[in-house]
């Protein structure tokens, strides 16, 4: 009889993996929060895409974590920022004085722009996200500090390095244009 119980509990006690423990069978699919590959028309999917979302019609699919966001407005660079500027958990105030922070960059830009004679209006730039984030990369460091070993130990040493460019590019934010600096 106890041979029987186990045959019958096989399929609901769970299995383990040579991947990571997780809460989801190997079968679910991943989740997708970006909402232009659903709004995209058949015609323009490649053949993987068609694939994926006739697997996608007929397969579960895993939950997506809180911090997964499908909004446009959606910025993790201005979320590290509010996450920088809070206090004591005070998350909701820092966001707060931050959103009363761009909107009020938002209406010295709009007053300048209307102020502005009509050839030097196309220069004054009205997103206050954009500003944002060109302020953040003026911001950053041009050189780092590198460790030199002297013994057995590596104390922090402040000899400059010079960063290479492809780490000062990771940490820009996509989609923006590169633009000189007059003061770099």
């Amino acid at each position: 009889m106890a041979a029987s119980i186990t045959g019958l509990l096989k399929p609901w006690t769970p299995r383990l993996f040579l991947v990571r423990w997780s809460r989801y069978n190997p079968y679910y699919l991943e989740p997708e929060p970006r909402k232009e590959l659903y709004n995209m028309p058949e015609t323009e999917l490649t053949t993987e895409q068609k694939e994926e979302r006739e697997l996608k019609a007929v397969r579960p699919i895993k939950a997506t974590t809180n911090s997964t966001t499908s909004s446009v407005f959606n910025d993790p660079v201005l979320s590290k920022f509010v996450n920088m500027m809070m206090r004591d958990g005070e998350k909701i105030l820092a966001r707060g004085i931050l959103t009363q922070t761009l909107e009020s960059l938002k209406r010295k830009q709009v007053e300048k722009y209307h102020k502005a004679p009509q050839g030097k209006k196309a220069e004054i730039e009205c997103n206050p996200y954009a500003i944002f984030h060109q302020a953040l990369e003026n911001c950053m460091p041009v050189i780092g500090l590198a460790s030199i070993q002297k013994g057995g130990a590596r104390p922090p040493d402040r000899q400059p390095k010079a960063i290479p460019s492809h780490e000062v590019d990771d940490h820009r934010v996509s989609g923006q244009q590169e633009q000189t600096h007059p003061h770099v």
